[in-house]
């Protein structure tokens, strides 16, 4: 059996990965890489995989050639069209023929990617259906609508796939409502499969030691919601700079300190310029690991991002921040495990609320939550593993 990963970063995507084909290696499989990461200017995800044979989709001595706004969302109409024109043009002169030649170099049964439907995803997934290989999606965040997936009507699950592994039974709803046709699994992330809640806070309290912090930690746990086209990223800057100055008040109250934990395509100098000039104390933290970090705080504060729910499991108080003219997209809210929280005069008080009282009134809210979403912890990469192997034997390619 031959297994092919598309993975797009060292981050999530390896941590997802590299357990599966831990498993699959184990048992004789042959397993494989194709790195997009380096078409995002992200360090390789080679290193999480030892003894595979990671085929980066643009080689080195050609990056140069290749734009850097090929990847992310893009606020106008007019930004919109010149960036599917640049992508198609990376395709047809680099990108097609470099997948063409890793597909025939590594002859899989199966490929396993992430995403279906973003670039260069969604033609790496259609090159491997042309050559008749199977296409497993594994989940890779939680799922809301995005508007770039409202605009091209094609939903992230949605496209011909084989199979989807999902986190849990709260995503397979999701998936079973899009999915056409491909057998919706609910495997769990291998990514949480080893977490041990106590150790990871045991060294949150000795990164808090580190980092020189004291008092209560809020975190502002931010993803770029600017990439996935809900706003511009001068809008998120202001997003971020309205909240602090609103719930300032609250926070020096009980003597919080804000600790600002970004995604690796955010601009920490943009962030921390705004952090500067705020009455709050702001702290940035964007080296610390994430899941000691989360474990250390009293609340984190997220916008859309997965690392709500990474928090729940250290039964961390959660808020929502409310997106302009998109609301709180993700279920947080809806579900009562994260408290709403507003840009403007109210920010004051919920955030009173979040630092006191929230988060032990709202903790079997958030365990249920977190059984919901994540199913099957400390197995995932076994079932994750047993679907891959299914789908190939299902492909007489041979060994």
């Amino acid at each position: 059996m031959r297994v092919l990963f598309v993975v797009g970063n060292a981050g999530h995507h390896a941590a997802i990965a590299a357990p599966v084909a831990r498993e699959l290696a184990s048992t004789g499989a042959h397993v494989e890489v194709l790195s997009v990461a380096e078409l995002r200017a992200l360090p390789s995800p080679a290193s999480a995989f030892p003894g595979a044979r990671t085929w980066p989709l643009v080689p080195g001595g050609l990056r140069r050639r290749v734009p850097a706004s090929l990847t992310g969302a893009a606020p106008t109409s007019t930004g919109r069209a010149i960036k599917r024109a640049v992508r198609a043009l990376a395709w047809a002169t680099l990108l097609r023929a470099r997948t063409s030649y890793v597909l025939a170099r590594a002859r899989p049964d199966v490929v396993a990617v992430m995403n279906d439907v973003a670039f260069p995803y969604d033609a790496v997934c259609a090159a491997a259906r042309r050559c008749h290989i199977p296409v497993v999606l594994l989940q890779e965040g939680v799922r809301f609508p995005l508007p770039t997936e409202e605009r091209t009507h094609t939903p992230y699950g949605a496209t011909e796939l084989a199979a989807v592994c999902v986190w849990g039974e709260r995503s397979a709803a999701h998936f079973r409502a899009v999915a056409d046709g491909a057998r919706v699994e609910v495997t769990g992330n291998p990514r949480y499969d080893t977490v041990d809640v106590e150790r990871t806070r045991a060294e949150g309290r000795a990164l808090r030691d580190r980092l020189g912090l004291t008092g209560r930690l809020v975190g502002f746990l931010s993803n770029p919601i600017d990439d996935q086209g809900f706003c511009t990223t001068d809008e998120k800057l202001a997003l971020f700079e309205r909240f602090l100055a609103a719930a300032a008040p609250a926070l020096n109250d009980y003597g919080a300190t804000v600790v600002v934990k970004l995604h690796p395509r955010e601009h920490a100098p943009a962030f921390a310029e705004v952090a500067q000039r705020s009455p709050a104390k702001v702290v940035m933290a964007a080296d610390a690991p994430i899941l000691p970090l989360l474990s250390t705080l009293d609340a984190g504060l997220v916008l859309t991002s997965t690392v709500g729910l990474e928090a729940m499991l250290f039964d961390v108080a959660i808020g929502a921040l409310e997106i302009p003219r998109a609301g709180h997209v993700f279920d947080y809210v809806a579900s009562g495990a994260a408290l709403p929280l507003h840009a403007d005069d109210r920010a004051k008080f919920e955030v009173g609320k979040l630092l006191n009282g929230f988060a032990a009134e709202s903790s079997a809210t958030r365990a249920r939550y977190v059984d919901g979403h994540l199913a099957h912890r400390g197995q995932a990469a076994q079932r994750m593993a047993a679907v891959l192997r299914t789908v190939a034997r299902g492909t007489n390619r041979g060994t």
